[in-house]
């Protein structure tokens, strides 16, 4: 199954559960207040430590020349290396992207040229006192979901992603 088919799905699953009454969620106010706008529910599967991050100087000092290595919540891992100057070099399947990462609304936010057709994906950031890192995704319908979350961070490429090279998997 592609990438973008397993995250449908699981957007599917998530509306359907919602509409069920049968994704608990915890209020935002019990974590943090966001933005206006960003939707007021917080996934139950967010770790009950984690803090939502919305500031963006904060983002950017905990992102700034980062590797995450983590994992969508379907088990397929990735690595992403953000530089300090706002691009990154994305792994997923064996192929990493060029593109770039900012803060916007709250958000951190992040696009590839050559990847889904440079469409953004914007998530809260949460951080756990032992420095893991949550992605909570907020769909159309106003309700939010865990994304992905860190497995280990490094500091620096830590990976030695290519950075700013064209992927030899785009089409694929």
């Amino acid at each position: 199954m592609t990438t973008a088919l397993h995250r449908n799905l699981r957007l599917a699953l998530a509306l359907w559960l919602g509409t069920l009454g049968m994704a608990p969620a915890l209020s935002l106010a019990d974590n943090a207040e966001g933005p206006e706008g960003l939707g007021t529910e917080v996934p139950a599967d967010v770790a009950p430590d984690a803090v939502a991050v919305f500031d963006p100087d904060e983002i950017k000092k905990i992102l700034d020349d980062l590797t995450i290595y983590g994992r969508y919540v379907d088990g397929e891992n990735w690595i992403e290396y953000h530089l300090p100057d706002g691009r990154t070099a994305y792994w997923e399947k064996g192929c990493t992207y060029p593109g770039k990462w900012w803060m916007e609304q709250g958000q951190v936010c992040y696009a590839y040229p050559n990847y889904h057709n440079n469409a953004p994906n914007c998530f809260v950031l949460y951080r756990r006192p032992g420095g893991q890192i949550q992605f909570v995704a907020i769909a159309d319908a106003g309700f939010s979901y865990l994304a992905s979350f860190s497995l280990k961070t490094a500091m620096g490429n830590d990976a030695a992603l290519p950075i700013g090279s064209l992927s030899p998997c785009v089409g694929a």
